[in-house]
């Protein structure tokens, strides 16, 4: 059964022997098969140096012709995206939740028992957040880099295959409007700055139903979300790009903590 579009692949539902599992199977017609190769065998690198509960375990990587399969542990639950397609309005409670669930994740892979394998995940979205019995639990690690450069070889990010989306990126992120192709331009930075961004995206993108009149998505955030004071300060640091702005998710964590 086919579960969507990952990136640089598409995702299957698999059984075998009474389990279930999570098959990323790479689409080579969006890239070169030397890319396309490099970049699946990258994912499976990352993958299997990651130790965390929130985050489906690494089964095994292998290739058939042109095709490289990625395999993982199935987690039966549904992404955040399903719920603001399906019309559900998060508190701001909620969303204090899902974020606090969120920086402790990235937490864990920015700052892993052995540095050499820090990662920033780099794809922060609603449909790459999964939520089990309350859990959550990150995936699709097809943008994810180690935080050593050494450790990988350099890709490209097809966001930044032409101009006219770059353009468009410099042009969102003038306007202080956070978005796709602002955090597209971001991913550039192989930093935990581009993942604590991305976590800022996502919070916003949690409050989209609270928006009814489609003209108010032109405006600043900030004129058109009622939040609490404290909260929307939260968020504005975690969106920052200065030095007001959170350097690591424990200063993230300690001030969402101390958000009453």
């Amino acid at each position: 059964m086919c579960l969507g579009q990952g990136s640089f692949g598409t995702v299957f539902r698999a059984r075998r022997d009474g389990n279930v599992y999570a098959l990323k199977v790479s689409n080579s017609r969006e890239q070169s098969a030397e890319l396309n190769g490099k970049r699946f065998e990258l994912e499976a690198n990352i993958l299997q140096s990651i130790n965390s509960n929130r985050i489906p375990k690494f089964i095994e990587a292998f290739s058939i012709d042109s095709k490289h399969v990625i395999v993982q542990e199935m987690i039966e639950g549904d992404p955040l995206s399903y719920y603001i397609y399906n019309g559900h309005h998060f508190t701001e409670d909620d969303v204090k939740n899902i974020i606090f669930q969120l920086l402790n994740i990235l937490n864990e892979l920015h700052n892993p028992i052995r540095m050499e394998n820090a990662i920033v995940h780099r794809d922060l979205r609603l449909s790459n957040l999964i939520i089990k019995n309350g859990e959550l639990y990150l995936i699709d690690f097809g943008f994810a880099r180690y935080l050593q450069s050494s450790k990988s070889e350099v890709l490209p990010d097809p966001a930044f295959s032409n101009q006219e989306g770059l353009d468009r990126a410099l042009k969102v992120k003038t306007l202080r409007k956070p978005g796709a192709y602002t955090y597209r331009l971001l991913r550039r930075e192989i930093s935990p700055r581009s993942d604590l961004f991305g976590t800022g995206v996502v919070t916003i993108d949690l409050f989209t139903n609270w928006v009814k009149d489609e003209e108010l998505f032109n405006q600043p955030w900030e004129h058109v979300l009622p939040l609490s004071d404290q909260f929307s300060r939260f968020l504005q640091k975690l969106l920052s790009r200065d030095r007001q702005g959170f350097s690591n998710c424990g200063e993230a964590l300690m001030e969402l903590g101390n958000i009453r």
